[in-house]
């Protein structure tokens, strides 16, 4: 994977006049809660609607994997007794898609570890809170949630847990922190990563963290992406956790690849929230067994909304990066020209976002695949005037694919969202993310609608990361990808039409 990426980079398209996709604009969170608030109480709607029988399933199914006792959620639902008192609460943060978090468009595309409710689960539960929260007859419920299997751990027990040796106290009031510490999780032989997790103990305070991979001198590093995406020149991005973003999960023949000797290093971004408090961070990792060695190795990109489209805002900045590039650039030009060719992460240094007070602000990345690849799962990364984000792809023939649109994006809960069958390009593929941050007072989440606001790490500015892990394919492996994914879909539909 060395080659293309030391001559192909972030395509830079500054005034391209693009339309994002011709179709009405994403509804609103209100007036979904207005449409189905409407369909929960609709007139001659008579059937009779109990905790125990209706309800209750429908919790265990998509609540109680966080609303249990020792998780961060602030309350149980396991049982009655436990939900009653929150019923008018609940309703209203179902009606809205508030909860279970799950912000996206939900009739594009199909994802893993889906928890969203139906519309009619959302009416049933409004039903039943309308007619009083009863509890109904305690036979029709279903067998109590075993709460061994709703174990910390997402995908079941790691095979290696590491812990922070000494974490870090977090004072009640004060600035943003982002200090490190460096762990030996004492791996002896190279490993590939099948799913990674992270728990943290400090749940308040901390806005998002990374295990990063710290390669040996005496390592290998062809095919580890070192560079590339959120990669850095001796480390690997091995997973960044945010609320809502607990584990990624790799296909079968996909992994994350950690080298013999390596050192695990803990990066995270706390935010002080008004209680002195200790983190102390593990990460979990379940591995392929051993001398199994997966064809594909993900890389984490950080494809940063902001990159080409701000020519005014960032010309000097952009002019620079291109100069010591060597690109032959006309002091003169009277916009940043097409077709300018910089690598990731100097893409990703050339990024600014401007945020006016009272306004919506848009900005967007277009990101040529410089070789085929395999698009795995895409995670919004905004603060607290983020809005909406969208990716789509557009295809060598121009045609344009929207591959997820998150209308209802929440700073709190920071999902990724993981196709059910990743999305396969050819290079020449542009991935294009674009970013909406509402800096309005329409925006119950905006500290101050007055204030202008650009991009920086404090949770008080602003990002535009639209995260997306990617595989990246040889032209054989993606010839062969295709040929696969063609069968499977004779085969299936040779099957359905045999029934």
């Amino acid at each position: 994977m060395t080659g293309p990426w030391k001559l192909v980079g972030v395509l830079m398209l500054a005034l391209v006049s693009v339309s994002i996709m011709s179709a009405a604009p994403a509804a609103t969170p209100q007036s979904q809660a207005n449409a189905l608030g409407a369909a929960a109480t609709a007139p001659g709607d008579l059937k009779a609607v109990t905790f125990t029988k209706d309800v209750q399933p429908i919790f265990q199914r998509a609540c109680v994997q966080c609303h249990r006792p020792g998780s961060a959620a602030p309350m149980p639902l396991l049982t009655y007794e436990e939900a009653r008192p929150w019923a008018r609460s609940i309703k209203d943060r179902i009606v809205k898609r508030q909860m279970p978090p799950w912000h996206l468009d939900r009739s594009i595309g199909e994802y893993l570890d889906d928890p969203s409710l139906s519309d009619d689960e959302i009416a049933t539960i409004a039903r039943w809170v309308d007619a009083g929260s009863p509890r109904g007859n305690p036979a029709d419920a279903p067998p109590p949630v075993n709460l061994a299997t709703l174990g910390e751990w997402v995908y079941g027990e790691p095979d290696l847990i590491v812990e922070m040796k000494k974490g870090f106290q977090l004072p009640a009031e004060g600035p943003d922190m982002y200090p490190s510490e460096l762990v030996d999780p004492g791996i002896t032989e190279d490993r590939y990563v099948k799913w990674v997790q992270i728990i943290p103990t400090a749940y308040c305070c901390v806005h998002h963290s990374h295990v990063y991979v710290t390669i040996p001198d005496d390592a290998e590093r062809e095919g580890l992406g070192l560079s590339m995406g959120s990669n850095l020149e001796r480390e690997v991005d091995l997973i960044e956790y945010a609320m809502g973003n607990d584990a990624d999960i790799y296909p079968d023949g996909v992994a994350k690849k950690i080298p013999k000797g390596a050192l695990f290093r803990f990066a995270p971004h706390y935010h002080p929230w008004g209680k002195d408090i200790h983190d102390r961070e593990r990460v979990g990792i379940k591995f392929y067994p051993k001398g199994v060695v997966p064809k594909l190795v993900v890389t984490s990109h950080r494809l940063r909304t902001g990159v080409g489209n701000d020519w005014v805002l960032n010309r000097t900045r952009v002019e620079d990066l291109l100069l010591r590039k060597g690109y032959p650039l006309d002091l003169d030009e009277p916009r940043l020209p097409v077709g300018n060719l910089l690598d990731e992460n100097t893409g990703n240094n050339a990024a600014l976002l401007s945020i006016p007070p009272n306004t919506v602000a848009r900005h967007e990345r277009f990101y040529p695949m410089p070789q085929p690849g395999m698009i795995i799962s895409f995670q919004p990364h905004m603060h607290f005037r983020g809005k909406r984000m969208l990716l789509e792809a557009i295809h060598r023939d121009g045609r344009r694919e929207v591959l997820t649109d998150v209308p209802n994006y929440e700073q709190s809960w920071q999902i990724t969202y993981t196709y059910k069958e990743p999305h396969l390009f050819p290079a020449g593929t542009i991935l294009h993310v674009v970013s909406w941050h509402d800096n309005t007072a329409n925006n119950p989440h905006n500290p101050d609608p007055s204030a202008w606001v650009g991009y920086g790490p404090r949770t008080m500015d602003e990002m535009g990361h639209g995260w997306t892990d990617i595989a990246w394919l040889t032209e054989e492996q993606y010839q062969q990808a295709l040929a696969q994914r063609a069968k499977k879909r004779l085969t299936t539909t040779t099957s359905s039409g045999q029934r």
